[in-house]
């Protein structure tokens, strides 16, 4: 008959009766220990008091970590990259990315993180070459909301784990990550470059960091294309991916940055070759002009996703300036220049704003000194606590 015939109230109440008739599966929760994966401490996430056998050998000499053993093996101060979360805003990372290379001043990245769209950069910016740029550029000019996701029909909803089904993004995913890439990261591997991603395991409630350098080197291209799509996955709007029994969403549910080597038992060696740098590319604004926002779904939901996401970047951005100093290494920070039209929706893939966004990082990445060398203090640190944690 269709739903034309009911009144909009009746019309819920017979979706709700539906729903509570189409109750999903029971699952049980998944003991698999993962091969690739810590918590960003270093530790084991079934059993967090332990180190991880990933990162044995790092910690075999006494107060090295992951950071000083990568010094002692590539034999200089290392540079480090953080990529955070931020849906469309992505685009400023490729930007940015790009218009560093082009001023002549980007470093091979010893070491990359991603998150969230952070981790659909993380790849091509941890490969680096000009034909990196260009897929990165493409990725994020080139594209509609129609290559993220699709809607779902009313009543598929009743049965569904989410609002938009994703299988568009694992095609993207796949189109852009290839056998050959996967050869291309396994070949760093062996350089002792590292490229991690970060996921939240909501069955666990932890972010849990992929090593996709071993990964590649394992040659498993499915479960790297799962892990980028999981940390990409934002959850209710987009369906959770399953790895290994286990339900994962986006990195940003809890971290909006991931940097392997800032955990620890124990306060680190001085570095080995003097201080080396953290770059750290905000997806978002350092800060949002206020506005008054029209009482509608759309605009308040986009709303708080936005703001909800900038507070775990603010919370991600003073925990690894404390993490930096600790190390003895340079904080450097960018984000999305004021002024530049991005919109409230981070999940919106609207072209206009994303080539906003990629131009100005263009422009800012080619600039001198584009940096930050402290967080913006949100007001969530008392200012004496705060000038305690930059103080000399």
């Amino acid at each position: 008959m269709g739903l034309r015939w009911f009144g909009i109230p009746q019309a819920f109440l017979a979706l709700f009766f539906l729903a509570a008739c189409a109750s999903p599966p029971e699952r049980v929760l998944s003991l698999h220990a993962p091969l690739y994966a810590t918590l960003p401490n270093g530790h084991e996430p079934l059993n967090p008091t332990q180190t991880s056998s990933i990162f044995a050998a790092a910690t075999a000499v006494p107060g090295d970590n992951l950071i000083r053993y990568l010094e002692r093996k590539r034999g200089h101060a290392l540079n480090l990259l953080s990529l955070s979360g931020g849906g469309q805003n992505g685009a400023f990372g490729a930007g940015f990315l790009i218009g560093w290379r082009e001023s002549g001043k980007r470093p091979q990245f010893d070491v990359v993180g991603g998150v969230s769209t952070g981790a659909l950069l993380a790849t091509h910016a941890f490969l680096g070459t000009p034909a990196d740029d260009a897929t990165l550029e493409q990725m994020y000019t080139q594209i509609t909301s129609a290559d993220i996701y699709t809607d779902r029909g009313l009543f598929s909803l009743l049965s569904a784990d989410s609002l938009k089904d994703t299988a568009p993004l694992r095609a993207m995913i796949a189109k852009y990550v290839t056998a050959e890439t996967l050869k291309r990261v396994a070949a760093e591997y062996d350089e002792d470059r590292i490229l991690v991603v970060g996921t939240t395991n909501i069955d666990y409630g932890q972010t849990w960091v992929w090593n996709m350098t071993m990964i590649a080197k394992a040659g498993d291209l499915e479960l790297y294309r799962d892990v980028l799509l999981a940390s990409a996955s934002f959850p209710i709007v987009f369906p959770p991916v399953e790895i290994d029994g286990h339900l994962f969403v986006d990195g940003a549910a809890r971290s909006n940055l991931v940097i392997p080597g800032m955990g620890g038992m124990q306060k680190p060696n001085p570095p080995l070759y003097g201080p080396g740098n953290l770059y750290l590319i905000d997806n978002g604004k350092v800060t949002q002009p206020p506005q008054a926002l029209i009482r509608a779904l759309g605009p308040v939901a986009a709303t708080t996703i936005s703001v909800m996401m900038e507070q775990s970047m603010q919370t991600a951005l003073t925990r690894s300036y404390f993490g930096a100093r600790v190390l003895g290494y340079s904080f450097n920070m960018v984000g999305i220049p004021d002024g530049v039209n991005i919109g409230n929706d981070p999940l919106a893939f609207d072209p206009v704003q994303m080539r906003a966004a990629f131009d100005a990082g263009r422009a800012l990445g080619a600039q001198d000194d584009p940096w930050q060398d402290t967080p913006t203090n949100s007001g969530d640190i008392p200012a004496w606590a705060f000038k305690e944690v930059m103080a000399p």
